[in-house]
């Protein structure tokens, strides 16, 4: 179910390509890419409240709905900006509510016997998608049109729905007052939070804009997502039995530094070569950074703040992914895409260097 969820919303790689093929500009483009960041952190904000007022399951679930409206109903309103930002808004309410109750209800199936491997194992299902929504979509909108790019993304979102029909629910959790988030929090939560932002914000703009960026360079998007997320898969399956005897927070530096060093591949690629290596740094980086630092936090977490502890992890996550696209395309416009992901990659190697120098545990 997460697997076809995430499907569906990897179709965001190709948001750029198909809105520039409408006659928006950079800038209407990044306001499209960007708005999507209102409904996520909203809804990220309320997962944990959503949770526990109606199940780990039926969170999920009505997040998969909302991806499949936001993502189907793009065929039909793409050209029409205000319609348009409408669909991007239900698409990112999906977007944003699905990690949080989607995780709980994982973690609450594990022992704490490998769990920081488990939840990384688990975690795969999300950039497994990388290797089948971008590469199809391509292919789509090339040959056959935005509508039926948008309109076929909408189907995995929809399986997804039926394939959680059959879930067991988790028992309800302890009523929180408000939110919860200000009680499940821990002063320790920064570092790994600041991980997520800075990890999201770099993923965000690799997954963004790798299109616009390889556009006239006869290459196609498969060469940057099946590395990336064959690195993505090893590293998850089968590294991380020997790497979650390392400590979280150096896991989480090593994945901002490979991010980085993806970035720096991404600015002068040429050739597949290059942008197949920045891929699978890409990968590697992303492994050592978001399911690590999920594990980080939720391992402390008790059964009262689980929801919330998930909602700080999600919504730390998608402000670096959702709301970091905007103001980089002042960055793009000032120095291109080259130039933006040099600065992307100078960020992450301070919050790496940060990370290292810290002395949070948990």
């Amino acid at each position: 179910a997460t697997l076809g969820f995430s499907t569906a919303t990897s179709y965001s790689a190709l948001i750029a390509l198909a809105l520039q093929g409408e006659g928006y500009d950079l800038i209407t483009t990044g306001e499209l890419i960007g708005v999507l960041a209102l409904t996520v952190l909203a809804s990220t904000l309320l997962s944990g409240y959503v949770t526990a007022k109606f199940g780990a399951v039926r969170a999920s679930q009505l997040a998969m709905v909302c991806a499949c409206v936001g993502v189907g109903s793009m065929a039909f309103t793409r050209d029409i900006f205000w319609a348009a930002l409408v669909s991007r808004l239900v698409w990112g309410f999906g977007v944003g509510l699905l990690l949080g109750p989607m995780n709980l209800y994982m973690q609450s199936r594990l022992t704490p016997k490998r769990f920081v491997y488990l939840v990384t194992a688990f975690s795969t299902m999300i950039p497994l998608s990388l290797a089948i929504g971008p590469p199809i979509g391509d292919f789509l909108l090339r040959n056959f049109g935005a509508t039926t790019l948008f309109l076929a993304g909408a189907l995995p979102a929809l399986a997804g729905i039926l394939l959680t029909l059959g879930l067991r629910p988790l028992p309800p959790p302890p009523a929180t007052p408000g939110l919860g988030l200000a009680s499940a929090w821990r002063r320790w939560h920064f570092w790994p939070v600041l991980t997520l932002i800075i990890g999201g914000s770099q993923f965000g703009f690799m997954a963004r804009y790798i299109g616009p960026s390889i556009e006239g360079k006869g290459m196609s998007l498969a060469w940057f997502f099946i590395p990336a997320t064959i690195a993505m898969l090893l590293c998850r399956i089968v590294a991380m039995r020997k790497l979650a005897a390392v400590h979280p927070r150096h896991l989480a530096a090593s994945g901002l530094a490979g991010c980085s060093i993806a970035l720096v591949a991404m600015a002068y690629t040429q050739g597949p070569v290059l942008l197949s290596i920045s891929g699978v740094f890409l990968g590697l980086g992303n492994s050592m950074m978001y399911p690590v630092a999920s594990a980080w936090l939720g391992r402390f977490a008790s059964k009262a703040d689980g929801g919330a502890v998930q909602a700080i992890v999600a919504t730390a996550f998608y402000v670096g992914i959702y709301w970091a696209p905007y103001p980089e395309t002042f960055l793009i416009a000032r120095w291109d895409y080259s130039g933006a992901a040099l600065v992307m990659a100078a960020i992450g190697v301070l919050g790496a260097s940060a990370l290292w120098a810290s002395r949070a545990d948990g």
